[in-house]
């Protein structure tokens, strides 16, 4: 998150207000402003909507009030190791207790190719926390496999709120891209973002028994 190309994503839209990012390592700001101009739009940073904040993400979190911000997105290395922290209950708990009603979080899932019983474990976890859960996917040709995935839960909007409306499910989009986002995108379009979801058999047959 440190390089500037998820702020640069969430900029483009108007209708944000208000972003606060979290980044652990002050330093990679640093090299990405000097090194990576053109590609992260380091210029993103001086952003009046921005509150940037160096430090450790899953400790901001636990000490955010409760309802703070409509959407969290986590952009964090493996589930294993030092990261790990930032896939288990503990960590999924505070993102839910940050969240508005209907809240939406998201973070880096793994490669169902490489590494399905990593991702089954942190499905697991999100379902027991969060209202709806699922797992989607883009093509990275850098990446492993060529593919990598998320995990994309939302807050329930009511205690009581077990299911949700049809049409606010998380694989519909909630609204198109505007003419002037839409020049933009050179990927995204509202039917990518449904086919997203649509998994391999041997994958969906997985999170189907969670």
């Amino acid at each position: 998150m440190g390089d500037g190309g998820i702020l640069r994503e969430v900029l483009r839209h108007d209708c944000v207000e208000e972003i606060t990012m979290v980044e652990l390592d002050e330093k990679v700001i640093e090299v990405a402003k000097q090194y990576f101009q053109e590609s992260t739009c380091t210029h993103n940073f001086i952003d009046p909507r921005l509150n940037l904040i160096i430090g450790d993400g899953a400790a901001f979190l636990q000490k955010s009030k409760p309802n703070s911000y409509d959407v969290v997105l986590v952009d964090s290395s493996d589930p294993v190791g030092p990261a790990s922290v930032l896939f288990e209950n503990d960590f999924y708990n505070s993102i839910n207790n940050s969240l508005s009603p209907g809240g939406i979080m998201c973070n880096q899932g793994e490669c169902i190719w490489l590494h399905l019983e990593l991702i089954k474990e942190v499905f697991t976890h999100s379902k027991k926390i969060f209202a709806e859960t699922r797992y989607f996917y883009t093509t990275v040709p850098t990446y492993p496999s060529g593919q990598i995935g998320f995990i994309l839960n939302r807050k329930k909007i009511l205690k009581t709120d077990d299911v949700l409306n049809e049409n606010n499910k998380l694989h519909v989009p909630m609204r198109k891209p505007d003419a002037k986002t839409n020049k933009l995108l050179s990927y995204y379009t509202p039917e990518i973002h449904s086919a997203s979801f649509v998994l391999p058999k041997f994958a969906q047959d997985v999170f189907d028994k969670i």
